[in-house]
């Protein structure tokens, strides 16, 4: 009996080890995976959280006035100061802004400083950086003149600002004689043959360099109405409008309605003559127009009763004999009246005998 215990136990200890199951390896590699990737979403999450926290800043501090520059909430014009110039000029390029070379209508300058403005807003913009941008935008003779002038607006050790650079940029290209010559312009604005949209466009182009003049909305309004033409401008006078809106609006309303009323007409009156051309009379009601019977068709008009503008005299319709040499008389040729063959002659002279 011990012998059997001693030999079953012998056995046992001899035994080989277990043999692991695969399916609980593949198990616990899922499950590491699995942690793995959890931790990755969670790492992205926190990178999208942080993005928006800093879209959040920069717009906050765009709404308050900063455009992303300190981060104490005062402009000073310090801008991002961690961001490279060559990300900076990447994303300037991106907005697509023109070029500046100095020629054409003088408007284009502050015009092009306009659209250079609102780019450095959104992108938050040093003092330095505005210049630096919009000189890398001169061209052609503009930049000439920029290589030639640098000197005298920042001498060294002057550190560039916008304000002395746009002052000496309009002092070059948009000087006050072409500011003189747009405010002339606006001064003589009439509307003439544009429409009430035409001359509106060019009214609100043009008052910009007559600030004084507009600055009062009721001068504004009747500035404007002042120059449109006789015909609108009449009924606006009697509507007694007072806002330049409300001109501008009563204005379209008004030019419409008469655009209505001569395709109306005109619409009538190809409708008689095709009536004519198909030997159709016009309807007149619920009859048909009868014309009035002229007289005297088809006899020569006489006009022998009008004076000449040339010589004052009624000689028919002929060419005036001031200018052929003929005679009044018979209109001939080679004589005079004087010496006209078809004067009747006159009585013998009496003379008396002494």
């Amino acid at each position: 009996m011990s012998n059997r215990t001693r030999g079953t136990r012998g056995a046992s200890s001899s035994r080989a080890p277990a043999v692991e199951d695969p399916r609980v390896d593949g198990v616990l590699r899922a499950l590491e995976e699995i942690g793995n990737l959890m931790g990755r979403q969670a790492q992205e999450r926190a990178a999208a959280v942080a993005q928006a926290a800093e879209a959040a800043v920069a717009a906050a501090n765009l709404a308050n006035g900063n455009n992303g520059l300190n981060g104490n909430g005062h402009g000073g014009g310090n801008g991002n100061m961690n961001r490279p110039m060559s990300q900076l000029v990447e994303h300037f390029l991106k907005l697509k802004l023109a070029q500046f070379d100095g020629a054409g209508d003088p408007e284009v300058a502050p015009r092009w400083i306009e659209k250079l403005e609102k780019a450095f807003e959104v992108l938050g913009c040093t003092e330095e950086e505005k210049v630096t941008l919009a000189v890398y935008q001169l061209e052609g003779t503009a930049d000439d003149w920029w290589k030639a002038t640098r000197g005298g607006i920042f001498p060294e050790g002057t550190a560039p600002n916008w304000t002395a650079f746009t002052e000496a940029f309009n002092g070059k290209y948009f000087s006050e004689t072409a500011q003189e010559r747009k405010l002339i312009a606006f001064q003589r604005l009439r509307q003439n043959q544009l429409t009430i949209d035409q001359y509106e466009a060019e009214f609100s182009r043009l008052s910009r360099y007559a600030p004084r003049m507009v600055e009062n909305p009721i001068d504004k309004a009747w500035r404007f109405r002042d120059g449109l033409r006789p015909d609108l401008r009449s009924q606006m006078i009697a509507l007694n409008l007072r806002t330049y809106n409300e001109m501008y609006e009563r204005g379209q309303m008004i030019e419409r309605d008469m655009k209505e009323r001569a395709a109306a007409s005109g619409s009538r009156f190809a409708s008689i003559r095709d009536n004519r051309q198909f030997g159709k009379r016009p309807m007149m009601g619920n009859r048909r127009f009868v014309p009035p019977v002229r007289k005297n068709i088809g006899k020569p008009v006489h006009q022998s009763n009008w004076n000449c503008r040339l010589c004052g005299r009624k000689h028919g319709n002929g060419p005036c004999p001031s200018r052929t040499g003929a005679c009044f008389k018979c209109g001939q040729l080679g004589h005079q009246v004087r010496t006209c063959p078809s004067q009747a002659p006159g009585p013998p002279f009496q003379g008396h005998d002494f």
